[in-house]
């Protein structure tokens, strides 16, 4: 799973814009009033340059980019409010077995099962620093 992905499991509204160039995603950033994530210095130089809100996200590695971010204050704590696939919001559905959400938008659900547990012992291990 992506870093995106992840971090709409993390609580946070994520738009992965597709085909952009580097000045719509900073147009975009601004309108939404957002904080651009990238790994491209180049990108990060003209967004401190145009004042748009981003974070040079320095590793390549999954474990590493969620250590960065919460070094930089986001909470490595599961928390589904957004769909992982279209960013849509989450609303919790009754179920008698397991804590389950379903995607306003297109309709994927989500529950607290194995691969929850997974990505739990994910972020405990990068929340240790090991």
């Amino acid at each position: 799973m992506r870093l995106g992905r992840w971090l709409r499991m993390l609580g946070q509204d994520v738009a992965n814009p597709d085909n952009a160039d580097d000045r719509e995603l900073m147009e975009r950033a601004l309108a939404e009033n957002r904080t651009l994530l990238t790994r491209d210095r180049s990108l990060a130089e003209s967004c401190r340059a145009a004042k748009v809100s981003c974070i040079l996200i320095k590793s390549s590695q999954l474990e590493e980019q969620l250590r960065e971010l919460s070094q930089m204050g986001i909470a490595l704590e599961l928390k589904p409010l957004r769909c992982t696939i279209c960013n849509s919001p989450l609303r919790r559905i009754e179920s008698p077995v397991r804590e389950t959400w379903q995607c306003e938008g297109c309709g994927k659900r989500y529950w607290v099962g194995a691969h929850w547990r997974k990505m739990e012992k994910t972020l405990d291990r990068v929340r240790s620093g090991d």
